[in-house]
Order: structure tokens, then sequence, then C-alpha cells
């Protein structure tokens, strides 16, 4: 796992003395080397935590004629067995890492189809000396992150994390008030955006080619759509076993690496099939980590997460959150954090990477992905039946107001009142509604824009989907892509950790994605055929379990504890939203008359991010 950066300029030597500053801005996603190449039109940088081949596995590295030179973040999952192909062809190898192994891949292939036999998370870079041509390719599900700009020499710049293109003197820190009102209602920025005019993030499953004609951009990968229906030939139990098949491959090839590897539990269903494959053949005993709750029972899951830790006997840690820790985290996230990400469990991610990292672990394996490939969110439930529910929005709309605000983990009130306010609307807007933070109508004319581009931009994509289906490709795309992936990435990688995670495998991707809607959701149960796929592998007492979403309890704490938090929010936040709306939110809150944790929590991360180093102001 690395950071990458790059600078270049076909046909006029571009300035190379920032590379190692944008290099050196992402060090703590590879504290053990950081080197960098000048190559004649440009330069590549690498940061780089050794976990396969440590000794062996430096960066930016050539293939063995020296036409091609690379770096990459990432891990190429089946290295292994490209390079036992590749040698049987007669390739000799220098090294056992993956770089190397996709290196060659290109000196054999070309880009193009090396990139297609890639299974794994990479940002990457490839400069071909001999034909001065420059690739820059992102995996196929978003997993790690590549940003980029054009400077208006025409020089391109280039790195993993946004700092990176910061520290480049010749980038301006520019605020796009339509990414910043996206921010207000998603809770991140969607991709290609970003928060800084003229920057951008590489889309998922994209490559850019810059050569003498110019930047070119390619999509060399889409997700695939889920598939509607309720079965068609194969049943239920045929499904769960090709599913079964293809996750322990999926597994088996993430728990390969030349350093010990952890698993993260959130005592739900996915993180707990993770265990049971990964643990199954093991002689030493796994290592488990969970983040406790000890004072908020309605975010806790540290009891299924130590009756699993107890059943497969792990060395289980547990890591206790409290609000005392929270001051803490959040000064080392505004520190830390180059865009703002507004869900609230980005608090316990971090402390959790934090713990894993003190542990001595670079590498961890996750569940994350599994609700959105295989329908574990009640919300597939809530639009199957939306239709239905429309007609009775208003009394369902008084219902909702005169139930008590309760300041618990989804709570019920919450969930009416989203879902009341999302039934005017087609399932793209609906689905936003409910999974966001501030609705079109709370915001200022000077972010709103148009308030449903991001979403609409799908509408005909989804067209003839059924409601859950639509709901997961919508989820897929943003809520996970751009959410919960950038989240997983900035919190562990800030505490040089790896998260691996099995449920990304492209080939098990396409697999969901072709199981009927109606093997995922039946009845009212979620990730149906998910739960008879891993039946026999589980305990029983955690099959059964319903969705608890993994959260961190700002809500409460900001009742209370942590109220301090907001006695400057208004100002910090004035240049964007006015102090009377915020100040009325904050009252609200406080006194318990609406519960807006959300969006609270929301404009602390803004008013953190703008004030902090990575701000607007922050050189």
């Amino acid at each position: 796992m690395c950071g990458i950066a790059g600078i270049f300029r076909i046909g006029h030597p571009p300035d190379l003395g920032p590379l190692d500053a944008m290099r050196d801005a992402q060090r703590h996603r590879g504290p053990d080397e950081a080197r960098s190449q000048h190559l004649g039109h440009g330069g590549l940088a690498t940061v780089r935590l050794a976990i396969v081949d440590p000794a062996g596995g430096s960066q930016p590295l050539s293939d063995r004629s020296g036409r091609f030179w690379l770096a990459m973040n990432g891990e190429i999952y089946n290295h292994a067995r490209l390079r036992e192909q590749a040698r049987a062809r007669g390739v000799r190898f220098r090294t056992t890492c993956d770089t190397e192994v996709v290196a060659e891949l290109v000196a054999e292939f070309g880009f193009r189809s090396a990139l297609e036999r890639l299974e794994g998370m990479f940002g990457l870079a490839v400069w071909d000396a001999r034909d001065e041509v420059l690739w820059v390719a992102r995996d196929r599900m978003g997993e790690k992150p590549l940003h980029f700009t054009t400077l208006p020499d025409g020089t391109l710049l280039f790195s993993s994390e946004l700092k990176g293109i910061l520290s480049h003197p010749e980038v301006s820190r520019e605020l796009d008030p339509q990414a910043l009102g996206a921010y207000l209602l998603f809770e991140f920025v969607p991709t290609p955006r970003c928060i800084y005019r003229g920057i951008e993030r590489l889309e998922p499953g994209c490559l850019l080619r810059l050569s003498r004609r110019g930047l070119e951009r390619e999509r060399y990968w889409s997700l695939p759509q889920p598939t509607g229906g309720s079965g068609g030939s194969r049943s239920v139990e045929d499904w769960a076993k090709l599913i079964a098949e293809s996750f322990e491959d999926s597994i088996s090839t993430r728990r390969e690496a030349d350093v010990p590897v952890g698993v993260v539990l959130s005592g739900g269903l996915d993180s707990t099939a993770v265990l049971a494959l990964a643990d199954r053949g093991r002689r030493e005993r796994s290592h488990t980590f969970t983040v406790t709750m000890p004072d908020q029972p309605s975010f806790d899951e540290s009891a299924p997460a130590r009756l699993l830790a107890g059943h497969y006997d792990t060395i289980h840690q547990e890591i206790p959150l409290r609000a005392g820790d929270l001051p803490g985290v959040l000064d080392a996230i505004e520190a830390g954090l180059d865009e703002p990400l507004g869900d609230s469990s980005l608090v316990a991610t971090w402390w959790l990477y934090q713990h894993v990292h003190q542990a001595g672990f670079k590498a961890v394996l996750s569940g994350d992905g599994g609700d959105e490939l295989l329908g574990g969110y009640p919300t597939y439930l809530a639009h199957r039946w939306a239709h239905l529910a429309r007609p009775w929005r208003r009394p369902l709309g008084r219902l909702a107001r005169r139930l008590p605000v309760s300041h618990d983990n989804v709570s019920l009130d919450y969930k009416i009142k989203r879902m009341v306010a999302g039934l005017d609307h087609p399932i793209q807007r609906r689905n936003q509604v409910w999974m966001g933070s501030f609705l079109p109508s709370e915001l200022p004319a000077s972010l709103a824009g148009d308030p449903w581009a991001e979403v609409d931009a799908h509408a005909q994509r989804l067209a003839g989907l059924d409601p859950e289906c639509a709901a997961m490709a919508l989820d897929q795309r943003l809520y996970m892509g751009d959410g919960v992936l950038v989240k997983v990435d900035r919190a562990s990688q800030a505490n040089s950790v790896e998260v691996r995670t099995p449920f990304l495998n492209h080939g098990f991707v396409q697999l969901a994605a072709s199981v009927p809607a109606g093997m995922k959701i039946h009845g009212q149960t979620t990730k149906w055929v998910w739960r008879r796929a891993v039946r026999h592998i589980l305990p029983p007492a955690l099959l059964d379990r319903p969705k608890k979403g993994f959260g961190t309890p700002v809500g409460p704490w900001l009742r209370g504890p942590l109220a301090f938090l907001l006695d400057d929010l208004a100002e910090r936040v004035e240049a964007w939203l006015p102090p009377a709306q915020v100040q009325g939110l904050i009252r609200e809150h406080q006194q318990g008359t609406a519960n807006h944790r959300r969006r609270l929590w929301t404009l602390i991360i803004l008013g953190r991010w703008l004030h902090g180093p990575w701000g607007p102001g922050g050189r």
C-alpha cells in the first residue's frame, strides 16, 4: 500500500521541484519508504507501506527493459498467479512484489490489456519512455483514490490524495460552491467533483492517457446493473452456493501478505463471514478489533463481536470510544482531512485504525460493501413500498411530528420523518433524501445550484429497474463509492493501515449483480441469499440480527458532554450558511425538539476543514 504522485508535460519537461513535497504530504500512506524518479518528461514519486515483499518491493520501478516505469498505490491480489503464468512464458522477476508483475504485464501485453488481467485495488501510473506516453488508472470499484489537475501551461499533476495536489505551489484553493452544496446534501463530494475548482477525482474504472496529442480519458470497466425479478431458473440454494464459492476465493487472495493480517469486526453479518472464512485453515489465532460505545448502548455492537471472537477463539481487542476521546480524534481529522467528509462514523473508524496501528498491524480484512451489493439496507424494503405509502404522506407526516424525539442510533422518529420527506420524489432523489444530510430546500441559493444534478445524472440508466435495484445501483456508485470507501481509505491510511475488502472483488461484484433482486430481498428479509450462503459457517445467534449501522453517538454527545463543540459553529461557517439558520439547528437539537445530529456534524466537519491546514486559507 502506498501513495503516489506525478508531474508530467510531454515535449516540454516540467519543473519537478515540487514533486517531493507532493509525495511527502502523503507520507502517512507509506511511512516505510519515500522515493522519486525523474523521467525526462516528468517524474513519479511514491511513499510505501511495505506489505508484500517488504525488502524488495521499492518503487517507482521499471520492467526489465527499462522502457516502462510504474508507481502504484494498492494491492494486486492475483499477483502470485500472474507471476507464475509469466514465468511459464519465460519472464524473469527480480522481486516478489505485485508492482513488478504489473510492470512486466504492461511490457508484454500493453497497458489496457494488462489492466484487464488485474484483480485488486489500485491507483497506478505507467510512463512509457519509448513512446512518450503516460497512463494513469484507478481500480474498478474506486477503493483507492486518485486526484488530478492540469496547470495553465499544460502540466499534468496527479496524486493519491488531494493534499498531494495542494502541495504544488501553482495550485489555487478556489472553493467550488456547487461542490460545497453537494457536500451538505450528501455528506461527501461526489466524484468526479472536488471541493476545489479545477481539480478532479478520476472515476472508478477509468484511465487517463497523456501524450503529445494531449490528455484523453477512457472508461475501461463499468459497474454492472443489479438484476431484477424473483428467481429465474436457479433456486436460492444454487445462487447461495455460487456466492459462497466466489466469496471464499476472494477471501483467500486477500489473506495473502508478508505481514500479519487482522480482521475488523462490527458485529454484523458481513464482517462475521469475513472472519469465519479468513480463520479457516489457519494454524495461528486470528487477531480481531472492534470499537465499543460503553456509554451509548444503541450504538454499541461489542456483545455480538465478543460472541463471535469467542466462537472462533480470536485474540480480540475491544477499543472503547467515549465522549472524552472525540475532541482529540476530531483534531486529528482536521489535521489530516483534505476534503470535508461528514459521515460521523468517520470518528469511530479513525479511532479503530489508530488502535489497529498501535497494535502493530499494517493490514486488516473488513466487511465493507456487502450491504450495497446484496441488499442489506432497510431502505431497499422502503423503496419497494414507497408507491403505496405516497398517498398517506400527510397523515404519516403528522404522526412523525407527534413522535417523541429520540437521539438513539437511527431512531424510529428519524426514519419516519426522512421517509415522509422523500415520498414525493422519484427514486434517485428519494434515495438521496433518505441517505443524506441537508435537504435542497435548506440550502442558500449560492450553494444549491441544481441540487439534484448528481443523482439525476443516473436517472436514465436506472430506467426500468425494480426500485430496490435502482437504489442498490445508486448506493454502489455514490454512498459506497464516494462515502464509505473514501471514509475507510482516509481513516486507515492516516494511521498507516491497509484495508482489504473481499466483497469488492470485481468478479464477486459481477456475480452479485446477476443475482435476482427477489433472492436478495425476500419478503421482509434483507440479504436473503447471503444469509443462505453463510448459514453453515456462522453461529446461529448472529444470522438473524437486524441491520445496525456503524455510527458514532454524536447526537447525544452534542446535547451533553460535547455541547461546547457547537459554541463557535455559526461563526465558522457563516461565509456559506446564515448564522441564524445554524443557531436554530443548535437550539432545537440541544432543547430536544429535533435531532439534527447529521446536519450539525456535517457543519462541524465543514467548519474545521474551512479553517484547517487543507482548507482555502491553510497554506
